[in-house]
């Protein structure tokens, strides 16, 4: 029998789903791309899917008067509500911790994380699949909190709320584990981004180096979680 699609839902660029596109083909799942930003709709059937992975963007989860992000945190609140897989990165994971009643903000400094990272995993956080310190690939100046019901699952250097757990299988990471090689020179494709210039971003060396050094275990990680993933609503 066929697997159902896994839909990803993104803000900016078509290719922003990444290695996790890659992956999931792999997996033997459709993989169906909605262009938020482009006008695609948000769909009412959820149950033909598999589940939905929510993808990062240049705009604040905190920008209601922007449709298709209002849109968006109501139709999240509506899918977990019904325990179906549903992945958030970054701006993703921003958009469910608002859906949860749950505030999204800078860091008190200022600081700003753009490269590779290290995120360890909380005791407990046996669902997140990751079990020792991980360096991934953040890219970010705002980030949740946990929201009421939720269960903390990560932490990192200079923000302390990397990923949480909402219900069976919701999942919120801070973090781009798809970020691959494609994603990564296309940051950097027209020289360096503005966003390399704000207090604690990497240089463009230090992230290529990030890169080369720990893309590998980023992917290898992110196949198992996303195996595990599906298999918590489905």
């Amino acid at each position: 029998m066929s697997k159902k699609p896994v839909l990803m839902l993104t803000h900016m660029a078509a290719r922003d789903a990444g290695q996790i596109a890659v992956i999931l083909g792999d997996m033997g799942h459709p993989v169906e791309t909605a262009r938020l930003n482009k006008g695609d709709a948000l769909p009412e059937d959820i149950e033909s899917y598999a589940g939905f992975a929510s993808f990062g963007g240049a705009m604040s989860a905190n920008d209601e008067h922007v449709d298709f992000i209002r849109d968006e945190i109501a139709w999240m609140g509506r899918v977990m509500a019904a325990d179906k897989p549903l992945l958030g990165l970054c701006l993703g994971g921003q958009l469910m911790a608002r859906a949860l009643g749950a505030r999204v903000g800078p860091h008190p400094d200022g600081t700003y994380e753009f490269g590779y990272y290290p995120v360890t995993p909380i005791e407990g956080s046996g669902d997140l699949q990751m079990a020792a310190t991980l360096n991934v690939c953040l890219r970010h100046g705002e980030a949740f909190e946990v929201p009421d019901g939720a269960q903390h699952l990560a932490t990192g250097e200079s923000f302390p709320n990397m990923a949480f757990r909402y219900g069976a299988a919701g999942f919120a990471l801070q973090f781009h584990p798809e970020v691959n090689d494609e994603i990564l020179s296309g940051w950097h494709k027209d020289g360096p981004p503005p966003d390399i210039n704000n207090p604690g971003a990497q240089s463009a060396d230090e992230q290529f180096a990030g890169r080369d050094a720990h893309e590998e275990a980023m992917h290898d990680w992110l196949r198992k979680f996303l195996t595990h993933w599906l298999s918590l609503g489905n």
